[in-house]
This record gives C-alpha cells, sequence and structure tokens, in this order.
C-alpha cells in the first residue's frame, strides 16, 4: 500500500492490485482559504476509481475533484450531502453512508465513523479495510466518548489519519486539535498515526513536534508528510 500526501486532507492510496482511493479532495488554491499549495492538480494526479469525501465543504471535496471523478468515472463515497452533490454534479456512480453503515467493493470494504462536527451534522470519518490493514481517516470530528467506543469495537487501527488543525467558534473547537487528536490516538492506540489537516487559513496551528511527543511518551508512531512525499506501509 502507497500513500501520497497531495496536502491538508488530501492523500492518494494505492492498494497492492493498483486500486487508487483520493480522501477528502481539495484542489483549488486560492489564498484566501489556503496556506499551502496542494502538491498535484487534478489532471496530474492519474486515474483515480474511487473518491472519499467526510463532508460537503470546500476543504474535502470541490468542483475541480467533482469534474474529475465525472471524466474519469470514479466512484463518489460520502456523507449524504457530498452523494447528493456529485449528483447532481453529473456523477452517476455515488454510495451515501452515514455512521455504520458499510459497503464492500472489490479491493476493500469502507464504512462510515461518526463524526462530530457543527458545521456540517451528516459529516462522516471512515474505517478501510483493505491489504489486510484497517485505516481510520477522522475527517473532520470533535473528540468524544461515542467515537473512542465505536472505533475500539471495530478492532485494532493500523494507520490513522487525524485532524490536528481546526476553527474555534464560540469559544468550542469545530474538531480536532493537536491535544484532543492525541487524546483520540492514546485511546485507540494506532500502530501509525498521520497527521492532516493542516492547510486550511483561520484555523488553530498545530505544534507537530508537541503532538509526536505526546504520541511516542504513549508508544505510538507517526509519520508527519509534506505534499508530494509518499511512503509506503
Amino acid at each position: 500500500m502507497k500513500i501520497l500526501f497531495i496536502g491538508h486532507d488530501t492523500f492518494r492510496i494505492t492498494l497492492a492490485g493498483g486500486t487508487t482511493l483520493l480522501t477528502d479532495p481539495w484542489f483549488k488554491n486560492s489564498p484566501i482559504w489556503r496556506k499551502v499549495a496542494p502538491a498535484l492538480g487534478p489532471h496530474q494526479i492519474g486515474k483515480i476509481d474511487y473518491m472519499l469525501s467526510s463532508h460537503n465543504h470546500l476543504d474535502h471535496i470541490d468542483a475541480p475533484s467533482l469534474a474529475l471523478a465525472k471524466e474519469q468515472g470514479s466512484v463518489v463515497i460520502g456523507s449524504k450531502r457530498v452523494a447528493r452533490r456529485a449528483l447532481r454534479s453529473g456523477i452517476s456512480n455515488t454510495v451515501a453512508l452515514a455512521p455504520g453503515e458499510e459497503e464492500n467493493f472489490p479491493a476493500f470494504l469502507v464504512q462510515a465513523t461518526p463524526a462530530f462536527h457543527p458545521l456540517a451534522k451528516d459529516a462522516i470519518g471512515f474505517l478501510i479495510r483493505a491489504d489486510g490493514k484497517q485505516i481510520y481517516f477522522s475527517g473532520d470530528t470533535r473528540q468524544g466518548p461515542a467515537l473512542v467506543k465505536f472505533i475500539q469495537q471495530a478492532g485494532a487501527i493500523d494507520i490513522a489519519f487525524l485532524q490536528v488543525e481546526c476553527a474555534r467558534y464560540f469559544g468550542k473547537d469545530d474538531g480536532l486539535d493537536q491535544d484532543t487528536a492525541a487524546e483520540l490516538a492514546i485511546s485507540v492506540q494506532p500502530r501509525l498515526v498521520i497527521p492532516m489537516h493542516l492547510h486550511a487559513t483561520f484555523k488553530k496551528p498545530a505544534d507537530l513536534s508537541r503532538f509526536q511527543q505526546s504520541l511516542a511518551a504513549h508508544n505510538i508512531e507517526s509519520l508527519i508528510m509534506k505534499p508530494g512525499e509518499q511512503t509506503e506501509v
């Protein structure tokens, strides 16, 4: 399994048999909303078989992503609003998931996890089972006992992609910051954590060195990826 970091929450995951997944695709490079440009544009990324989007916000699926999915015939998997938007964009291969629901594909199984994001009530995360591994992708979510319980009941997590920067409204975080992400990781004990949600403006900045130290104190490995970097797991 190869993981290529495009930027923010966007990763291209290539499975052993060649099937490709793209998470929370965001290609637009507006300086108003984005601090770091994506490593690749939609027409540089190659074939995408499945596009997974946790919720219908501009930094988790955008118009260039939907145009790419339509052009390539990619299957779009996501929250109910994501699926409706994909259908309106002319994409016929869509799968809408709510927490606990799952879909089995030839190369992998995906299950929606709870996500607690006040600005997207239908937001979800993903559990992906492929190549003998289980991956957790948080999307945007607050930490909470219901989420921890759901992930723990799913079994061992090999790789956790965790949000580490979030916005703050009315004195409350709208998702995971570096501290609550570390708390979640310590609770579910993944083998490897890859921090994400790093490149949008108007977010609380993360101290990734301190995040790594928090995990290392509990014997959890972490990997900080830069846009354009690839790793094999």
